[in-house]
């Protein structure tokens, strides 16, 4: 069986992660600065090599200026566009 780690699902996670860093215009240190948190933590788990807990989600959706609902929604249309089951 294949790691929920590396599963397909979490790779367009990662990914969306990744692109709303990107939109919201910051570095991995300035994000990781607003977090409060190390440039390593931020990197470790946009790489999938540490998951990402919902409390960080939170913090991390906030610090790029939207909300952990908004990001969901997004996944979740995400998820749907690769014709993979939803998280429901």
């Amino acid at each position: 069986m294949r790691s929920p780690l590396h599963s397909e699902k979490y790779q367009l996670f990662l990914e969306e992660l990744n692109t709303l860093r990107e939109e919201a215009g910051l570095s991995q240190m300035e994000l990781a600065d607003r977090m409060k948190i190390g440039q390593d933590i931020v990197s470790r788990c946009e790489s999938g090599r540490r998951r990402v807990d919902v409390f960080e989600l939170a913090l991390w959706t906030h610090a790029c200026g939207t909300t952990l609902e908004a990001f969901v929604k997004k996944l979740d249309e995400r998820i749907k566009r690769h014709r993979l089951p939803s998280l429901m």
